[in-house]
């Protein structure tokens, strides 16, 4: 049998035996309790996970590290008083402020007497598998929508072309009555309105492929910003930006991006607009991502670097909260529900994620997680 784990000292000169170095690069959390439920072991994924380094966990009992998952507590007593392992799908971990799916394995560890010894918890994040999950379920829904929308957006295009152009001529032919204008301008004004929904539907129906290059996201975020200045008053628009300037370029479309977090930002003004008392508060921030990563076997870790775009409007309703990014699916009076669904869209043409979260205590926080640029390695032969 081999050697049990023993708690590691960071900077020690102890030796590693060659199971604790494999499970130390375990792509999932592997923790390992002793007999009372201490953490004698505890990996690079689990600190990642948790986001606490491990000599700050090392000694201390599970239920101290995770006070707010006491599940993982109970799979430790249950393995240990009835010597056998047990797994857990779909639960909830909770690390302050967090919540992360995970899947749980806890499998008893016995000495050489054949003595409960302790016990070895995997812990695996499903958020990716679930975001995929989600995005392959989306493009599913999209791709049968799409077929039907751009059929449909193609035949009321033209249409809707003519019947602005016989307002317009309408419009020069009639006499000088104010009342009479009124109708007309109703009526390409409309028509506009119309032609833009039919746009929108052919873009969510037949995206355009987006042009990738390596570009940098404060670039984009910085036309965003002149964009906003110039469309709103300063004195009732306080734009709070926090960029890190470290970060490195992603590979992207930045028409398509400037198309994403302006909608991301118009839609976070108009619900303060609505709810609030100026000046309103917008914040963007740029960071790298510690939430959103993938694993690829051959290249390594993809990571990712993430757009915050922050209001402190009412926020979202949390039994909406999952359909917000549904086609036509919308709270506002006047909306069509496609801005978001055009915006996840585009996010997941570029290997990206856009998440909504309901803030704390009030607002609404969006969230572009996109990869970053990588240079391309060079070949030998």
């Amino acid at each position: 049998m081999a050697e049990p784990l023993t708690p590691h000292t960071p900077g020690s000169r102890q030796p590693v035996s060659l199971w604790e170095h494999v499970l130390r690069h375990f792509m999932d959390a592997v923790i390992v309790l002793g007999a009372d439920s201490s953490v004698v072991f505890f990996n690079q994924a689990s600190e990642e996970l948790t986001r606490t380094p491990r000599a700050k966990v090392l000694g201390r009992l599970c239920e101290e590290v995770f006070p707010e998952s006491p599940y993982l507590v109970e799979m430790f007593r249950r393995a240990r008083d009835l010597r056998q392992s047990e797994t857990r799908g779909e639960q909830k971990l909770r690390i302050g402020d967090r919540e992360v799916t995970v899947r749980t394995t806890c499998v008893p560890l016995f000495d050489h007497e054949g003595e409960i010894d302790g016990a070895l918890i995997v812990v695996q994040d499903l958020s990716y598998q679930q975001a995929l999950e989600e995005r392959a379920n989306r493009n599913q829904t999209l791709a049968r929508l799409g077929t039907l929308v751009a059929g449909l957006a193609h035949e009321v295009r033209n249409p809707l072309a003519g019947i602005k152009g016989a307002a317009q001529l309408l419009a020069h032919r009639l006499p000088d009555d104010e009342s009479l204008r009124e109708y007309t301008d109703v009526i390409s004004h409309e028509t506009d309105r119309l032609s833009a929904l039919v746009e929108d539907l052919l873009q969510l129906g037949a995206p355009a492929k987006p042009t990738l290059e390596p570009i940098n996201v404060h670039k984009v975020l910085q036309h965003v910003l002149d964009v906003l200045r110039a469309e709103n008053d300063p004195d009732r628009l306080d734009i709070q930006c926090h960029f890190d300037p470290s970060l490195p370029d992603i590979l992207a479309d930045s028409g398509q991006l400037e198309q994403v977090f302006l909608n991301l930002a118009k839609n976070a003004i108009d619900a303060m607009r609505e709810n609030c008392t100026p000046p309103i508060i917008l914040k963007i921030f740029t960071k790298m991502e510690t939430d959103y990563h993938i694993l690829r076997a051959t290249e390594g870790a993809q990571n990712y670097l993430r757009v915050e775009i922050n209001d402190t409007g009412p926020g979202i309703d949390p039994d909406i909260l999952d359909h917000v990014f549904e086609p036509f699916y919308t709270t506002k009076s006047n909306g069509t529900g496609l801005g978001l669904a055009i915006a996840q869209r585009i996010v997941s043409d570029h290997g990206g994620a856009l998440r909504a979260f309901r803030a704390k205590p009030h607002g609404t926080k969006m969230w572009v997680s996109l990869p970053i640029y990588r240079e391309p390695q060079e070949t030998t032969q």
